[in-house]
């Protein structure tokens, strides 16, 4: 299992080394540019100085070169070195170069007034690098005449870079000390940013740990400062708990209603088996007998087929077929298949079909399904004497139909929502045992499987209307 603030930390110094690596390292390269270009500016400055010093006279060329003021061209173990060249022969020669006699400095052919650097091997071996000039010596301004008889000269500067190469070491060195310092110190600010920055996920999680949804109030709050990224997470995972609890409660009621609903039958059976075992030549007794437990048996076998499809529309277990059904048609047929139930089915249903087509596309047996339930529940829970007013509707959307009736029992506002609920009874159905509180259930069920739009409301206090709109895409 990968750590988020791991990944964080990491990936955040792999990310800050890399950028201050390139600052470092372009901060290196400028350094030691700028080392190298005021390098070469110190030996432009002494060639130009020396330059200086040779100056034409009607003597010839003369070179004024005074060793006390340039000590470092002198005999010493750290000494510099410079030549001159007038034509093809040796002008003058620095101290320094005494104790090499037979070496001479870097000399090449160059536009007159123009010079060059390079790298060389000074006369003592040491590393070192030269500036080669080729110049015209200084005529004084009222000897125009000398100018013309006098050649050019060439100049050579050599310096050890010894001295140079320590420090571009001790710089880049120092820098890359530098450098890991800044990222170790970098990677402790960027666990303590990252550790500080996740404390309120950290937070959330044990408040998530502490939550127990068998409480009935059970808000996700916290005491830390709220955040726009945490805070939408919060509302999501309260609302997941509160629907968790939702349906945890919703079991339980399940499991008591299924536990009550098969304990009237068992209890029944038991009490007639108890009384037939011990009045078994009682004739009152065992005549009903075997007829009661059958009944008896065929409500158990209804309930738990109710279950059964209950739990079948919940997990989309149901093959669908879908096909063209003749919507007047499947009525008919189930008005039929009611008929024995309520005899006066065909006087109180009345049929308002406003639908410009007569068919649907659609699962025959879980429509069949659904207006069966509809229809019947229509019939048990209003007077016997009312009208149950069915209407079809049909435009572009697709089909609506609506089953309106009247009720014996007022509905209160909050069991209008709870219609649906599995198992879910009111006062007058409960003392039916034919009855089980699953069909609408099994319709709302049934209609989300199909893609049906299921909705109920209160047209007045004491009348309610169903609602089921097949939608137009599934119109073949």
């Amino acid at each position: 299992m990968r750590s988020l603030s791991t990944h964080l930390v990491i990936t955040m110094t792999y990310v800050v080394s890399a950028i201050l690596i390139l600052v470092f390292l372009a901060i290196d390269i400028s350094i030691d540019n700028w080392v190298d270009v005021e390098f070469d500016s110190a030996l432009t400055d002494k060639s130009n100085y020396l330059k200086t010093l040779v100056k034409v006279t009607k003597n010839g060329t003369e070179f004024d070169f005074a060793g006390e003021f340039m000590p470092e061209f002198g005999i010493s173990t750290k000494a510099s070195f410079f030549q001159l060249w007038q034509g093809d022969a040796v002008f003058e020669r620095s101290e320094s170069l005494s104790q090499f006699p037979g070496m001479d400095l870097l000399k090449q052919d160059l536009p007159l007034n123009s010079e060059i650097f390079a790298d060389v091997v000074l006369p003592d071996g040491r590393d070192g690098r030269a500036m080669v000039s080729y110049f015209e010596p200084q005529v004084p301004s009222n000897s125009s005449i000398l100018a013309s008889k006098i050649e050019p000269m060439w100049l050579t500067i050599a310096i050890a870079t010894t001295d140079l190469t320590q420090i571009s070491v001790i710089i880049d060195s120092s820098l890359a000390i530098g450098l890991l310092l800044v990222i170790v110190l970098i990677r402790w600010a960027v666990v303590k940013v990252i550790y500080r920055g996740l404390m309120p996920l950290n937070e959330l999680n044990l408040a998530l740990k502490n939550v127990d949804v068998t409480q009935k109030h059970i808000p996700l709050s916290s005491h830390f400062e709220r955040y726009t990224e945490i805070e939408p997470i919060r509302n999501e995972l309260n609302k997941f708990i509160q629907l968790s609890q939702q349906y945890l409660q919703t079991e339980k009621r399940i499991t008591a209603d299924i536990a009550h609903e098969l304990k009237t039958p068992i209890s029944e059976l038991i009490s007639l088996s108890e009384i037939y075992i011990r009045y078994p030549d009682d004739q009152r007794i065992g005549v009903s007998y075997k007829q009661d437990v059958l009944n008896i048996s065929l409500r158990m076998k209804t309930i738990v087929n109710n279950l059964l499809l209950l739990q079948q529309a919940s997990s989309e277990n149901i093959n669908l077929h879908r096909q063209h059904i003749y919507i007047n048609a499947l009525m008919d047929q189930i008005v039929d298949e009611l008929a024995f139930k309520f005899a006066t089915i065909h006087s109180r249903l009345n049929i308002d079909n406003r639908a410009s087509n007569d068919h649907c596309f659609a699962d025959e047996f879980s429509l069949h399904l659904i207006l069966s339930n509809l229809f019947d529940n229509a019939l048990y829970y209003s007077p016997s004497d009312s009208a149950i007013q069915i209407c079809l509707v049909s435009d572009d959307q697709g089909l609506t139909i609506s089953v309106e009736n009247q009720l014996v029992t007022a509905i209160k506002a909050n069991d209008l929502q709870r219609l649906t609920l599995p198992l879910f009874q009111t006062e007058r159905s409960r003392s039916n045992s034919e009855r089980h509180g699953l069909g609408l259930a099994i319709v709302e069920n049934i209609a989300k499987l199909n893609g049906f739009e299921f909705y109920f409301t209160l047209v007045s206090s004491d009348k309610i209307r169903f609602s089921l709109h097949i939608p137009a895409i599934a119109d073949g």
